[in-house]
């Protein structure tokens, strides 16, 4: 072997024995950056996960409710449809409907405007009155209209 080609290859062998620790020094730092890149993007990957589970948890029990309440709407709808034939009222006749609540509304407002606010007490009568008879009609406890304006 020729001596320079021998001082050549002692001089490359003492680089990559000087030099190696260097180079797997450098690959570790680059290798620990790109772990934890990578377990940045897996813990966002995993907190988006989560998230698209609740929010899909959440939808699901939505629709549950939907379905329930809807399955009682319609229950409700089928007792007041088979409520409304047994009573044979149309479901167009509004106007008997109205007259109906109209003349309930009334009985609830002549019941409260004749319940007394205060104990009664007994009104003085007219003298010109006649006292009311306790057995006799409206008509003969006190005088009408007419004989009123008679002679």
């Amino acid at each position: 072997m020729h001596p320079k080609a021998v001082i050549a290859a002692l001089a490359a062998s003492v680089l990559v024995v000087a030099c190696a620790p260097r180079d797997a020094e450098i690959r570790r730092a680059r290798m620990a950056a790109e772990r934890r890149s990578l377990e940045a993007t897996l813990d966002a990957l995993e907190e988006r996960l989560l998230v698209d589970q609740a929010r899909v948890r959440f939808w699901r029990e939505m629709r549950e409710r939907h379905e329930s309440v809807t399955a009682i709407a319609c229950t409700s709808l089928e007792e007041h449809a088979a409520e409304m034939a047994r009573l044979r009222v149309r479901p167009g006749d509004g106007r008997e409907l109205a007259a109906r609540r109209r003349s309930v509304e009334r009985a609830r407002v002549a019941s409260a405007s004749l319940a007394p606010a205060e104990p009664a007490t007994a009104a003085p009568v007219p003298a010109s009155m006649p006292a009311p008879r306790p057995d006799g009609p409206a008509s003969a406890r006190a005088p009408s209209a007419a004989s009123a304006l008679a002679p």
